[in-house]
């Protein structure tokens, strides 16, 4: 199963935002849909996340509220095999949304394009003749700029099993462009000299899944030992790019299927900032 998935915080409208990314890309595919279980965050029902996949990228959309927003600090980049393709995604995801750089040809690229679609999500598409494939694209801009290799080399450390699949550098020495793998998942990062109103928010954010509590441990003390540490397993790395931590058993933990098990588990949740599975198991056995 995959290391990672994608974390999209919307503002309740996650249900709707699944549903068009599902439509928009070839072999979107729903997955598990959770619920709050109790009154204090939302109405008891009412969707929590919903997990579905693009391709082989596992991604959650959160109805979180309006705390946070999206920004073009984290787009996704598409992979396009045929115009065709690519024109038909570019439509519906523009879809009263807004246009960064127009779909056209540039000097980079045959056909490219960069929009916000109608929630704010950024995506660059590019005709590549590849099959589609999705990866986030970190942009470090601002005081940040200069940092995207480093940031790159720190995760590699960090979750381990990856390498760097090819770099392009501006002539100062800054990331054009560099793309790498983290445990199979791709990734790319670029350095941005432009002055921009915008940084990395909780809006997106990465879940890591860990095999056990040594591994979730290790993970924590090396992403916020320059960072920040979170309520539920949430985590802020030195560079203000957001991480959250958590195991696959989860979601057999918070079963919904038991409103008042699952609602005793998500309170033990709720007093954490790192995870501790034995914790969540108790409320779970409800010792």
């Amino acid at each position: 199963m995959p290391k990672f998935s994608t974390c999209l915080w919307f503002n309740n409208e996650a249900e709707a935002a699944a549903n068009l990314y599902i439509n928009a890309f070839e072999d979107g595919q729903q997955g598990k849909v959770s619920y709050y279980v109790d009154d204090e965050h939302k109405p008891k029902g009412s969707v929590l996340t919903v997990e579905f996949t693009l391709g082989e990228i596992e991604f959650m959309a959160l109805n979180g509220g309006p705390e946070f927003t999206f920004t073009p600090a984290i787009s996704f980049f598409v992979d396009c095999e045929t115009e065709e393709q690519l024109q038909k995604l570019w439509n519906t995801l523009v879809l009263e949304g807004k246009v960064l750089m127009p779909l056209d040809q540039y000097p980079f690229s045959e056909k490219f394009g960069w929009l916000e679609d109608c929630f704010g999500v950024s995506w660059q598409l590019n005709l590549t003749g590849k099959k589609q494939c999705i990866t986030p694209t970190l942009m470090f801009s601002n005081q940040k700029y200069g940092k995207a290799e480093e940031a790159m080399n720190h995760w590699l450390s960090i979750f381990g099993d990856g390498k760097i699949e090819g770099i392009q550098k501006n002539e100062d020495g800054t990331i054009m462009q560099a793309a790498f793998t983290l445990r199979g998942q791709p990734f790319r990062v670029m350095d941005s000299a432009g002055k921009h109103d915008f940084d990395f928010t909780m809006a997106t954010s990465f879940c890591v899944y860990c095999e056990n509590q040594e591994e979730i441990d290790r993970i924590w003390a090396e992403v916020t030992a320059k960072g920040k540490e979170w309520p539920c397993g949430w985590m802020e790395d030195q560079y203000g790019v957001y991480w959250q931590i958590a195991t696959r058993d989860m979601n057999t933990l918070i079963d919904y299927s038991d409103p008042v098990r699952a609602n005793r588990v998500m309170q033990a949740l709720y007093k954490m900032k790192k995870i501790d599975i034995a914790t969540l198991r108790d409320a779970y056995n409800n010792k």
